[in-house]
Protein backbone atom coordinates (compact mmCIF):
# COMPACT_ATOMS: atom_id res chain seq x y z
CA UNK A 1 0.00 0.00 0.00
CA UNK A 2 3.34 2.28 0.18
CA UNK A 3 2.26 3.39 3.84
CA UNK A 4 4.92 2.58 6.43
CA UNK A 5 3.45 4.43 8.92
CA UNK A 6 -0.48 2.71 8.55
CA UNK A 7 -0.73 0.74 12.14
CA UNK A 8 -3.32 -2.37 12.93
CA UNK A 9 -4.79 -1.81 16.23
CA UNK A 10 -6.86 -4.70 17.63
CA UNK A 11 -9.65 -4.01 19.48
CA UNK A 12 -11.36 -5.81 21.86
CA UNK A 13 -15.17 -7.83 20.73
CA UNK A 14 -17.27 -5.23 23.06
CA UNK A 15 -15.38 -2.46 22.04
CA UNK A 16 -16.33 -3.15 18.13
CA UNK A 17 -19.94 -3.85 18.91
CA UNK A 18 -20.28 -0.83 20.75
CA UNK A 19 -18.51 1.23 17.65
CA UNK A 20 -21.07 -0.59 15.28
CA UNK A 21 -24.09 0.27 17.51
CA UNK A 22 -23.25 3.54 18.41
CA UNK A 23 -23.13 4.36 14.09
CA UNK A 24 -26.23 2.72 13.97
CA UNK A 25 -26.10 -0.27 12.82
CA UNK A 26 -29.09 -2.97 14.72
CA UNK A 27 -27.32 -4.53 17.38
CA UNK A 28 -28.65 -7.89 16.35
CA UNK A 29 -26.84 -7.68 13.14
CA UNK A 30 -23.53 -6.24 14.63
CA UNK A 31 -23.17 -8.50 17.08
CA UNK A 32 -23.28 -11.62 14.14
CA UNK A 33 -20.59 -9.18 12.25
CA UNK A 34 -18.34 -8.97 15.36
CA UNK A 35 -18.82 -12.95 15.82
CA UNK A 36 -18.43 -13.92 12.61
CA UNK A 37 -14.89 -11.57 11.97
CA UNK A 38 -14.01 -13.17 15.75
CA UNK A 39 -14.33 -16.67 14.01
CA UNK A 40 -12.54 -15.48 11.23
CA UNK A 41 -9.76 -13.88 13.49
CA UNK A 42 -8.85 -16.99 15.83
CA UNK A 43 -9.51 -19.07 12.72
CA UNK A 44 -12.51 -21.18 13.78
CA UNK A 45 -14.32 -20.21 10.55
CA UNK A 46 -11.84 -21.85 8.43
CA UNK A 47 -11.50 -25.00 11.35
CA UNK A 48 -15.38 -25.41 10.85
CA UNK A 49 -15.24 -24.81 7.02
CA UNK A 50 -12.54 -28.00 6.53
CA UNK A 51 -14.64 -30.06 9.03
CA UNK A 52 -17.29 -29.48 7.50
CA UNK A 53 -16.39 -28.52 3.79
CA UNK A 54 -19.26 -28.65 1.27
CA UNK A 55 -19.49 -30.34 -1.91
CA UNK A 56 -18.84 -28.09 -4.65
CA UNK A 57 -20.78 -28.32 -7.43
CA UNK A 58 -19.13 -28.66 -11.67
CA UNK A 59 -20.83 -24.88 -12.58
CA UNK A 60 -18.14 -22.32 -12.41
CA UNK A 61 -19.04 -18.89 -11.64
CA UNK A 62 -18.06 -17.47 -14.67
CA UNK A 63 -20.32 -20.20 -16.84
CA UNK A 64 -23.35 -18.96 -14.79
CA UNK A 65 -22.58 -15.14 -15.14
CA UNK A 66 -23.25 -15.72 -18.47
CA UNK A 67 -26.54 -18.06 -18.36
CA UNK A 68 -27.80 -15.80 -15.93
CA UNK A 69 -26.80 -12.38 -18.28
CA UNK A 70 -28.54 -13.84 -20.91
CA UNK A 71 -32.03 -15.19 -18.24
CA UNK A 72 -32.29 -11.38 -16.87
CA UNK A 73 -32.09 -8.96 -20.57
CA UNK A 74 -35.20 -11.59 -20.95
Amino acid sequence: MGKPDLHWDLISDEEALQNLITIGMNPRIAAGLVEMFGAIHTGLLAEDYFKHRPELGKTKMADYAKEFALAFKQ
